[in-house]
């Protein structure tokens, strides 16, 4: 059981680390105006309105890629082939995102798949894992 638990909280931060990662280098390639106040929702909203969609798919890329190792991570330390456990990892991963999406205006669309994007990815990571032990 503390295998399983530890299996979901280090697949939980390594995604988290790869979203990190990744946001940085998306801060890198689409620099915040210097001066910008980000105490001011509408300047904020108006930020976010104007990111070229380059911005958006390097979120979406981080995301995708830190649940794919989230669900591998699990899948490989609890030892288990039981789809619980990325399941559970998705939705901590979706509800996170759903508050994201609350504090910080997101495109529409981006939404929609942000929505739909981490447990079967999550999944995907977990099946990838299995599958390789056992070929």
């Amino acid at each position: 059981m503390v295998r399983k638990i530890i299996s979901v909280i280090v697949g939980l931060i390594s995604a988290i680390i790869i979203f990190v990662i990744v946001e940085s280098l998306n801060s890198f390639l689409h620099p915040t105006p210097k001066g910008l106040n980000l105490n001011d929702a509408n300047i904020v909203k108006e930020f976010f309105a104007n990111q070229p969609i380059s911005f958006w798919l390097l979120i979406l890329f981080g995301w995708i890629l830190g649940s794919l190792i989230c669900g591998f991570l699990i899948a490989w330390l609890s030892k288990t082939d039981s789809k619980v456990l990325p399941i559970i990892a998705g939705v901590v991963l979706t509800l996170s995102a759903v508050a994201n999406f609350i504090l910080l205006p997101h495109p529409v669309w981006f939404i929609v798949v942000g929505l739909l994007v981490f447990i079967p990815i999550v999944l995907l990571g977990h099946k990838l894992k299995i599958k390789n032990e056992y070929e």
